[in-house]
């Protein structure tokens, strides 16, 4: 092997990891000192919290369908969370949907890496799409939370 193909291999191989360290979630909130905290989250670093894996059907998927990812309430453990916060997420597009801490204390709600075990990509909703566990929970059926199943994600504050 020449030495520019040697290069070229060691420049691509550095450029895969660092896109894989990249930021893909940036959460926004308060510590327990009531400091603001922000935490960048690569996709390593939330395929590193506990995967929780199920299959549900919502109005994005018609056939129960196997999502997994982290739970929300594991990514946003790091931070001070108030009985009545608000989550203010924030997908690729700017789209903006506010979520009740309560939905995430009281189910099963994840960030989903992975769509029938792959990971998503922008043109499939992901890398990141919230969702709900609406097989489990016939009251998640309403039409309040198919519209905080916010794909895309990149963003989420807590207010």
């Amino acid at each position: 092997m020449n030495i520019s193909k040697l290069l070229s291999v060691v420049i691509l191989s550095l450029y895969a990891s660092q896109a894989i360290s990249e930021t893909v979630l940036t959460v926004t909130g308060k510590d327990a000192s009531g400091a603001q905290e922000v935490i960048l989250y690569s996709l390593d670093d939330l395929k590193a919290l506990d995967q929780i894996v199920y299959d549900t059907v919502n109005d994005f998927v018609k056939t129960p369908t196997q999502f997994s990812g982290p739970l929300l309430r594991d990514v946003l453990a790091p931070l001070s969370l108030s009985e009545n916060a608000e989550l203010k997420l924030t997908a690729l597009n700017n789209f903006q949907t506010e979520i009740p801490i309560t939905d995430v204390m009281n189910y099963d709600v994840i960030v989903a890496l992975e769509k029938r075990g792959a990971p998503m990509s922008i043109r499939e909703n992901g890398p990141l799409w919230v969702i709900y566990p609406v097989s489990d929970h016939p009251e998640l059926r309403a039409q309040i939370y198919n519209n905080r199943m916010i794909w895309q994600l990149i963003d989420i504050e807590v207010e």
